[in-house]
């Protein structure tokens, strides 16, 4: 039988319900530090200096390291997000003769470049290719100068006063190999592969133009069972999915998946006081985040429950999606309805 916690909001018409059910595999987020791989043909940043027409190209070698968070499936072997949320990167220096003939057409030197990626935009992954866009994270290049003489003039530019922004080009690509189980805990080889292309004109008929097949990897620890690994950390580790540990009408797994600790004693839903003539129910996340989808659903009689539209929910996600931060508002009519909130077991 699935584990229920209920109440009523008797002056607003709406009964609430919260159900966990289901036995489907889980999203873990993972937060890992990653370096840079010595692939041979990977981490050389490729850089052409282009001047009326004339090209000189130089490369140099990056390091650094890398902060990422992964939305895993483990009972899948699959990713479905790609968040970086730091990589610094240094690249030695580089010095550019641009000869025409005899005659010197600009005599440049790059010198201590580095330069940031951090994820712009959602970071999906197709979680059967591991391919990604690879444009939704952007490159910065933050430090460094790039100083020397043209024909047209004096080149100075220096990134740390005036950061210069690209992104990644192309289809990016998360690999994971499956190492190790012990016990609840899989261990992962994780491979991303980012390219990344961009130009920046540096005066009047002077560019410089980028690119690099970056690559980092590292090993990964993710629990098969996301729920029980949390349970264990909490001290109860011989809780169930839908059972109530302390009595209080919150089942476990509800609490897990919306983010809070065992000992958490959380208002799910609150009414919103500021519209009149309709109903708005505030949920109220963990501190955490929702650690696994949550699926809102409905119905006006507690049977043929439903998915709800989308477009009831502030952020337009249903089932709300692992890492939400900010409280899940749904939007009803002033009609009586039953609204439940569902979670499946990892």
């Amino acid at each position: 039988m699935p584990a229920h916690i209920s109440f009523c909001l008797r002056p607003l018409g709406v009964i609430l319900f919260g159900v966990l059910s289901g036995h489907a595999p889980a999203q873990v987020r993972v937060t890992t530090s990653l370096s840079l791989s010595e692939e041979p043909a990977a981490n050389v940043l490729n850089v052409t200096l282009s001047a009326l027409g004339i090209e000189d190209e130089e490369s140099s070698d990056l390091s650094g390291a890398v902060e990422a968070t992964l939305e895993i499936n483990p009972g899948m072997d699959q990713v479905s997000r790609l968040t970086i949320n730091s990589a610094n990167l240094s690249a030695t220096d580089m010095a550019f003769s641009l000869m025409l003939g005899q005659i010197s057409v600009a005599e440049v030197n790059l010198n201590g470049i580095e330069a940031t990626i951090a994820t712009s935009q959602v970071g999906r992954v197709d979680p059967v290719t591991g391919q990604f866009d690879a444009g939704e994270h952007e490159v910065t290049l933050n430090e460094g100068v790039i100083t020397g003489s043209s024909v047209v003039g004096e080149v100075s530019e220096n990134f740390s006063a005036t950061p210069v922004s690209g992104a990644g080009s192309g289809t990016g690509e998360v690999a994971l190999s499956r190492m190790a189980i012990e016990g609840n805990t899989v261990t992962y080889n994780v491979v991303v592969v980012l390219p990344v292309e961009f130009s920046n004109p540096l005066q009047d008929g002077v560019e410089v133009r980028v690119s690099s097949v970056v690559q980092f990897e590292g090993e990964i620890e993710v629990p098969l069972d996301p729920f029980a690994s949390w349970a264990e950390l909490q001290g109860i580790a011989d809780a169930s999915f839908e059972g109530d540990h302390d009595g209080d009408g919150v089942p476990n797994g509800l609490l897990w998946a919306l983010g809070y600790d065992a000992d958490a004693r959380p208002t799910l839903f609150d009414a919103d006081p500021l519209i009149r003539g309709q109903v708005d129910l505030i949920v109220e996340h963990g501190p955490a985040g929702i650690r696994a989808p949550i699926l809102v659903e409905g119905n006006f009689s507690q049977a043929g429950w439903a998915a709800l539209d989308p477009f009831l929910i502030l952020g337009f996600e249903n089932p709300i999606p692992v890492g939400e931060l900010l409280p899940t508002v749904v939007l009803l009519s002033g009609d009586q309805n039953f609204i439940r909130l569902r979670v499946e077991k990892p």
